[in-house]
């Protein structure tokens, strides 16, 4: 695997811009992508990013704590399940929506916020029906291995940008083997996929982590927010079933 400087040295050692030139929408890095762009784009690229996503990860979080510790709520979600598949639905006109509006601030952020809400709820279903102490742990696990998955990646003179073929393949499998299993069942396969969806989209937050510090556009972070949710959002669901069948 080919030896890349490391991505907090790259931000640390860059050159800042001066803030009386012209204007980082002025850069021509800013429509590239951030390794070539200045300290201050790649700087400011990254408090938008991790911005949105500790906003998104604390809504979810709220919107989840309510549907599992509050039993109103917690029935009302359970008896009206159904509802997840209107929100699967309505969550991928949303994405195509903020696709096409991505660069239009503040739809872009008006329709990520809608889109959070939505993807909040349908998690808040799911944790609903496991124990409390479950989603607990599951959480603080996941935590730890998102930050630790982070700091690696950030810190590492590895090139991941070659997993990509490799973690959609796997992702497609994992897509083929969920269908297969709605069919064969068997605790044997479902434990298999969730092991293998654990270490998929560990694989996703390495990936897309460094994607988003070397090959993203700055201009994309609206995009860049997205995957690294999802891949939070996704990795906590394998960790959940994992915690959950451990007791």
């Amino acid at each position: 695997m080919a030896a890349t400087v490391p991505l907090m040295d790259d931000i640390e050692n860059g050159e800042d811009v001066d803030d009386t030139g012209p204007s980082i929408k002025d850069d021509f890095a800013y429509h590239n992508n951030v390794a070539g762009a200045s300290k201050k784009i790649r700087m400011g690229f990254l408090r938008k990013v991790y911005g949105l996503l500790a906003v998104q990860l604390i809504l979810t979080t709220l919107i989840a704590g309510v549907c599992l510790f509050t039993p109103a709520v917690k029935t009302a979600v359970q008896q009206n399940s159904w509802l997840v598949i209107v929100a699967f639905i309505l969550s991928i006109g949303i994405l195509i929506a903020l696709h096409v509006n991505r660069h239009k601030t503040p739809l872009n952020l008006i329709l990520l916020a809608a889109f959070t809400v939505v993807e909040a709820y349908t998690v808040g279903v799911m944790v609903s029906f496991f124990d409390k102490l479950v989603v607990i742990q599951a959480f603080f696990i996941t935590a730890t291995v998102v930050v630790g998955l982070t700091l690696f990646t950030f810190n590492t003179k590895r090139d991941f940008s070659k997993w990509g073929s490799a973690l959609f393949i796997g992702l497609w499998v994992l897509i083929l083997g969920g269908i297969l299993n709605i069919f064969i069942g068997g605790t044997g396969l479902d434990l298999l996929m969730t092991i293998g969806g654990t270490i998929l989209f560990s694989g996703f937050i390495v990936f897309d982590t460094q994607m988003i510090m070397t090959k993203v556009s700055p201009e994309e972070y609206i995009i860049a927010t997205i995957n690294l949710y999802l891949d939070i959002i996704n990795l906590f669901i394998e960790i959940l079933k994992l915690v959950d069948r451990g007791n």
